[in-house]
């Protein structure tokens, strides 16, 4: 077993800044890294989230509270808004102990790592 830290990544977008619609993306997001990696709560040491300036109905680390663990650490932050940068996307960084690190980028977030997905 590989023991090393890694640094989980995710991104997923919305389409409008609503609560059901991020609460329900997050939870989407959570579950397909947890599944894909065959991570465990105890696997993991917290979890970062930025934001776009443009999500403000939700908080998604709220979320993850509530869905997944409130016993990690959570912190979130803001994505400096970049010219022709993807609008209404959250990315996640789980700091973690598991054994596999595959990266899940979901609906248009793809664009954001052309190089993962051909």
């Amino acid at each position: 077993m590989d023991v090393r830290l890694k640094a989980l990544r995710g991104a997923v977008n919305f389409i409008e800044d609503s609560s059901h619609e991020i609460a329900t993306k997050t939870e989407e997001l959570f579950r397909e890294l947890f599944s894909l990696n065959k991570l465990e709560m105890n696997d993991i040491v917290c979890v970062i989230f930025s934001l776009t300036e443009d999500i403000k109905a939700a908080y998604p680390a709220k979320t993850f509270r509530d869905k997944f663990s409130s016993d990690i650490s959570l912190f979130s932050c803001s994505e400096p808004m970049i010219e022709n940068g993807l609008p209404m996307t959250l990315r996640v960084m789980i700091l973690h102990y598991g054994e596999l690190n595959k990266p899940v980028y979901l609906y248009e977030t793809k664009k954001l790592r052309k190089d993962l997905f051909v």
